[in-house]
């Protein structure tokens, strides 16, 4: 009977038009420009020799070293591990020195267990570093969906090689200062597919090479409904908010403008109206980010707008309808005191540009319940417009103070932490819900009052590689009302991956969500799902 619509004029209609057609030629620029940020394998680390010179770990008396560099921050890198002979002496990380007794070594270096990794001999000598030249190639994949928003979800890498499958991915939400992993892999051609997909996968794939001593930077873009690949490939390192060494500035910027239009017009169709539709969406993203020793900053703006408007040759034209209506912001700034910890600040906000109104199919009368205790009864005809909201008028701040840690990392666990205080503001300007009372002939609207919160948040993200070919992913949010402690609003969210064999794979989910100030059930999923794939030809 009634659909939800938002109404802002002709005239605004017309100028969502004209800002649309004017953005697309500046959208094209943005690109061009981007295209020419330099080398797409380049590594976002100092060179080898920079690398070793900066490294101040000690070496005692009548030990030596070795070094493995780090393509891109070491702490992001798997661990580099250290055999004589089949014992396993000593490990690391990249772009730092690994004290050892002189002698004769294996260094493995790679994603995925021990015997998946790359090996290199070295000898060393008492009081001297043994440099291991970079014979590997580094793999970072930002997942994102549609809008430029990053994901959490998961994806596979295998080898097209020998269709080794190298293991289970997953999307960081780079905003919270999430770390993105870098894959380190034997240079060559590699396949990364949906989980639990094989390499003859016929759809959501994508491919790319890894030359010899290259960093590539692939960016994933999956619908965040289905997890289906919308896009996929290298891009250059700005595009994904990351500075290369060597950069002239600290900043980079990322802009993207993009946009659709569609005009149709049906005449004597039969089973159609005789009527003229225009429907329009515009997104505009903009990203940055600011690194200088200590010191990161990331920022995010975006808004989407989109409209449909209906004309109908018989009777008089339709309001305008508002599809899509969002605009909103996040920044965030850590001080590293070192490269695993440091304080963090944070502040995000999410409104609605215009005015929100629903459309009336049939009359109807609509009675507002307001704060001060009053009841307005509206009258509507058909195809009239009651409002629900003003421009601006749902206002959702939320502020973050603490410390981010990144708690633990080796060759099959990952966990990373951050926690503080927490300030949540949500300011509501006439602003009314629906809450219809089958007691009443009218449609009960009830206006929303503000409300603040304060209380501790802490966010928990670990990655657990249980075996070869069994993982574990989780993510734990909560955030706990000072006033109402003892009900906190709890997120979790966790996926167990099991791959059988190169065929078959098994996934189990299971996501929660305890939010008692809106309602007093814990709300669960869950899902298992056997995958099977065989090839015919």
């Amino acid at each position: 009977m009634f659909q939800r619509k938002c109404h802002y004029g002709r005239a605004s209609s017309c100028l969502m038009i004209a800002l649309l057609v004017a953005l697309v030629p500046l959208a094209a620029g943005a690109q061009e420009d981007d295209g020419a940020q330099g080398d797409y394998y380049a590594w976002t680390a100092p060179s080898a020799d920079e690398q070793l010179a900066a490294d101040d770990t000690p070496i005692p008396a009548g030990q030596g070293a070795l070094f493995a560099p780090a393509l891109s921050k070491g702490v992001d890198e798997p661990e580099v591990v250290v055999f004589a002979g089949d014992e396993r002496v000593a490990s690391g990380r990249t772009g730092r020195r690994i004290v050892v007794a002189p002698g004769s070594y294996t260094v493995r270096v790679g994603s995925g267990v021990v015997n998946q990794m790359m090996a290199f001999p070295a000898t060393v000598e008492a009081g001297a570093t043994t440099s291991i030249p970079p014979g590997w190639a580094g793999l970072k994949v930002e997942v994102v969906d549609t809008q430029n928003i990053p994901l959490r979800s998961t994806y596979e890498i295998i080898r097209a090689e020998d269709r080794e499958v190298l293991g289970i991915g997953y999307g960081a939400d780079l905003l919270q200062a999430e770390p993105l992993a870098t894959w380190l892999l034997k240079p060559g051609l590699y396949r990364i597919v949906r989980s639990g997909e094989t390499f003859r996968a016929r759809k959501d794939f994508a491919t790319v090479l890894l030359p010899e001593g290259g960093l590539a930077h692939f960016k994933l873009v999956l619908d965040s409904e289905t997890g289906d690949f919308r896009g996929a490939g290298v891009v250059t390192p700005g595009e994904l908010g990351v500075k290369t060494a060597g950069a002239e500035s600290n900043w980079v910027h990322v802009a993207t403008v993009s946009g659709a239009a569609t005009l149709s017009r049906t005449n004597d169709f039969v089973g159609r109206p005789n009527q003229s539709t225009l429907a329009g969406t515009v997104f505009v993203d903009y990203y940055s980010t600011y690194e200088n020793g200590p010191h990161f900053f990331t920022g995010l703006i975006e808004m989407e707008e989109g409209f449909l408007q209906v004309d109908p040759e018989q009777g008089r034209k339709l309001p305008t309808q508002q599809i899509q209506d969002r605009l909103r912001g996040e920044a965030l700034y850590i001080r590293y005191q070192s490269e695993r910890w440091g304080p963090y600040a944070r502040l995000g906000l999410l409104t609605n540009v215009f005015d929100a109104e629903t459309l009336a199919t049939d009359p109807l009368d609509v009675a507002y319940n307001k704060l001060d205790g009053t009841r307005e009864v509206l009258s509507l005809a058909a195809n009239e417009q009651y409002r629900t909201a003003d421009a601006f008028g749902s206002l959702r701040l939320r502020e973050g103070f603490g410390v981010n840690v990144r708690l633990f990392r080796n060759q099959k666990t990952t966990v990373n932490w951050r926690g503080g205080l927490g300030l949540r503001q949500n300011m509501f300007s006439n602003t009314f819900v629906e809450n219809d009372s089958p007691l009443t002939p009218e449609l009960d609207l009830f206006q929303i009052d503000d409300f603040s919160q304060e209380g501790l948040e802490t966010i928990l993200t670990a990655s657990v590689r249980l075996t070869r070919l069994l993982s574990y992913i989780t993510d734990l949010e909560v955030f706990a009302d000072f006033d109402d402690t003892g009900n906190p609003t709890i997120d979790w969210s966790n996926t167990l991956s099991l791959r059988l064999n190169r065929y078959l794979s098994l996934d189990y989910t299971y996501d929660l969500l305890d939010f008692p100030q809106v309602s007093d059930k814990t709300q669960t999923r869950q899902n298992l799902l056997l995958r099977a794939s065989f090839d015919l030809l």
